[in-house]
């Protein structure tokens, strides 16, 4: 007997087994064009539920959609248009598309109860005072106070005063942190029919000749801090004085809102056209590191790109009133910090200016940042660093009206 060949019997001719593997390669093809028609479908189907589901969509979501494309196109167009000439003369490919946002960010500690090692501390408590009679009197108006962890101290009052009655009136404060630390203050307010005048002495005046007679050397340079409020100067008069440079408020934010010192744009123009050197400073009352970044942007936007021969100050002002910021020694340090980044992605330099109470007692500047010192003193007794000091804030010189503050500049503490 035939042994079978592939399976078929041994009698099947070949031309029947090629009719029998036609047949097979046939079905094969058409399964396979079925599964293409089926697959086609498919994604017609997909591809119209897609659709559908578009087209129904709210025009409200449509809008949004279509204002957050135009928000990031305007964001775009900001990051691209924000541009500075750095102080250190990079160019001006690298200062262009600088915002905040390519900053380098500060880690932020997360401080708890067991953080708080120091007692709260009063940053402004008068030991006596005077209110008139039928005044309203607001403790928070005169009282100010900081800790180093709590953002909140509890501020408790032994003592009333009676504003309807003339008399003297003896208050016991006690500030207390969440650690349970306490610091005790005494203060004394006087009701009265009519203030007695007897207030602090007004403050004898430096003249620019006198300031330079005693502080102008070899390593030093004299200059003076101007804004708003001396109105228009003569800078040609400031510069033939023998002053070397001048500090300008460029603006600040003050009660929640951004503002330029209105003589900025005039002040920087003639500084420099009656070639003096020129900083900047910002007034400043920042309580988050976002405001702070907002800040700066709107800062380097009023600057365009004006070039400076000092770090940009950071002017923190408003300690008389710390507590309604909600913040702690940490909390102000980090801002600094922040305004610090912030400045130096704009390619800037930028420093703390405060005055010495508050650089003991409040300013950590770990990283030794420059510091312009406020201390209205003949020979200051601040042991910290500094490059800078405003030596008085009730100083005269030819070209503007009324005070000026005067200012030391240390040559061998400052590397321009």
């Amino acid at each position: 007997m035939q042994e079978p060949w592939h399976g078929f019997p041994a009698e099947t001719n070949i031309w029947a087994v090629v009719e029998i593997m036609n047949n097979v390669i046939a079905k094969k093809v058409i399964l396979y064009i079925i599964g293409l028609v089926v697959m086609a479908a498919l994604v017609l189907f997909i591809k119209k539920g897609v659709t559908d589901m578009l087209s129904q969509m709210p025009e409200k979501s449509k809008e949004e959609a279509s204002e957050t494309t135009e928000l990031a196109e305007a964001d775009t167009e900001a990051d691209t248009e924000i541009t500075t000439e750095a102080t250190t003369e990079a160019t001006t490919e690298a200062a262009t598309e600088i915002t905040t946002e390519e900053m380098t960010e500060e880690p932020r500690k997360e401080l708890t109860v067991a953080d708080d090692t120091k007692n709260p501390f009063f940053l402004s408590l008068p030991k006596s005072m005077e209110i008139l009679k039928g005044s309203s009197f607001y403790l928070v108006d005169y009282v100010s106070y900081i800790d180093d962890v709590d953002r909140a101290p509890e501020l408790t009052v032994d003592g009333e005063v009676n504003t309807s009655e003339t008399g003297t009136y003896e208050l016991k404060l006690t500030l207390t942190d969440d650690a349970g630390h306490t610091t005790n203050g005494n203060m004394t307010v006087n009701v009265v029919d009519a203030y007695s005048g007897g207030g602090e002495a007004s403050k004898e005046k430096e003249d620019f000749e006198t300031f330079k007679s005693i502080y102008k050397n070899d390593g030093t340079s004299l200059g003076i801090d101007v804004s708003r409020w001396q109105e228009d100067v003569d800078y040609t008069k400031v510069k033939e004085a023998g002053c070397d440079f001048v500090i300008i408020r460029i603006g600040g934010f003050d009660d929640g809102s951004q503002y330029t010192d209105r003589y900025f744009k005039d002040n920087i123009e003639k500084a420099k056209a009656a070639g003096l050197k020129v900083g900047i400073y910002w007034h400043a009352e920042e309580n988050s590191p976002e405001q702070v970044k907002e800040n700066v942007d709107y800062l380097m936007n009023v600057l365009g790109g004006e070039s400076l021969d000092f770090p940009i100050a950071y002017d923190w002002e408003d300690f008389s009133h710390f507590p309604k910021y909600a913040m702690n020694i940490y909390d102000i340090n980090y801002c600094f910090e922040t305004f610090y980044n912030a400045v130096h992605a704009y390619g800037y330099d930028a420093c703390l200016y405060s005055s010495k109470n508050f650089l003991e007692n409040v300013w950590t500047n770990e990283k030794g940042h420059y510091v312009w010192l406020a201390n209205y003193v003949s020979s200051t007794s601040y042991s910290g660093q500094y490059y800078m000091w405003q030596q008085a804030n009730t100083g005269s010189i030819p070209g503007v009206n009324g005070d000026v503050d005067l200012n030391v500049l240390y040559l061998d503490r400052f590397s321009e």
